[in-house]
């Protein structure tokens, strides 16, 4: 029997892309508190670093916990891709402006 319910319940899925070519794992990163804003998934069929937030925090709160984590490791990445969808349609994303400098 094929399921329509999806997984995820939470309101957005962001698209989290670092650049560079070092894969890094945001994931280990994560402080407890950072990782309890919704379910942190890696892609791994991506060729960037790339991870799925599931969350119903707004875009904002993303993007401050992201810059944050990148900031305080002092990860290769400097800059990343967000792109939100909301929940789980996929075909028609919003890009929140593909730069957001850390340093």
């Amino acid at each position: 029997m094929i399921q329509t319910k999806s997984a995820h319940q939470q309101k957005f899925c962001y698209l989290i892309e670092l650049t560079g070519d070092i894969y890094t794992d945001l994931l280990v990163a994560l402080s407890a508190d950072e990782q309890k804003i919704g379910d942190w998934e890696r892609v791994y069929s991506a060729k960037l670093p790339t991870w799925r937030l599931w969350t119903n925090e707004n875009a904002d709160t993303v993007r401050y916990v992201v810059s944050h984590v990148i900031a305080r490791y002092s990860l290769p990445q400097n800059d990343y891709w967000l792109i939100q969808y909301e929940g789980n349609d996929h075909q028609h994303p919003t890009m929140l402006h593909p730069r957001f400098h850390t340093r």
